[in-house]
């Protein structure tokens, strides 16, 4: 379990008092808000030599800690790049109703196009979150953000995202690097959370 550095609460903001964090909230992603703090706007790559360990943070908060319980969705190659090759170690079963793992982009896509389809023909669904690794697929993957205009789509690159807003999250334990600071498990641990189940 990582302890927030001393004086920063696991979001990273200064701690006032004596509200200390209790371990719970320590081994929960909840505190940090990554996909409604930093990730704004809605359509953000993350860079950085940090960007695939904030991915994971914010992938666990998508399906553990975010109380409007989004669906995620993603492709094998894209969670594999963001969990260092080991997304095959994962079993991703206990968020079979909420999480979508397709083979391609071009399935991924499909995907997500009926989902927009259902939406604008009028069934509800919570927040979606799309997690991508946009390489030479920029101009697809901004055709389907742009299918998405009015309906609920984060999107989450790991890399530089050219049509849009780009992040560059440093640990909170970098307080040379004060801007969007958040605390990050090691990637054993993140994998442990998730095999638990949350």
């Amino acid at each position: 379990m990582i302890n927030p550095p001393h004086g920063l609460t696991t979001a990273g903001h200064r701690r006032t008092g004596s509200d200390t964090p209790t371990d719970s909230a320590l081994s929960s992603p909840t505190g940090q808000r990554l996909l409604r703090d930093i990730a704004r706007p809605v359509h953000s790559g993350i860079v950085g030599t940090f960007a695939n360990d904030w991915l994971r943070e914010a992938f666990l908060e998508a399906l553990i800690a975010d109380e409007r319980l989004p669906d995620v969705v993603a492709t094998r190659h894209d969670l594999d790049r963001i969990f260092c090759g080991q997304s095959s170690s994962i079993a991703f079963s206990a968020f079979a109703d909420r999480l979508q793992v397709f083979p391609t982009l071009e399935e991924t896509i499909e995907h997500l196009e009926a989902k927009a389809d259902n939406l604008r023909a009028g069934q509800s669904a919570p927040t979606t979150v799309w997690f991508a690794v946009p390489g030479n697929d920029t101009d697809v993957i901004s055709q389907t953000i742009e299918y998405w205009s009015g309906l609920d789509l984060t999107v989450l690159f790991l890399g530089f995202w050219p049509h849009g807003s780009n992040r560059h999250p440093r640990p909170a334990r970098s307080p040379a690097f004060p801007s969007e600071p958040f605390i990050a498990r090691s990637l054993n641990d993140s994998i442990a959370l998730l095999q638990a189940g949350g």
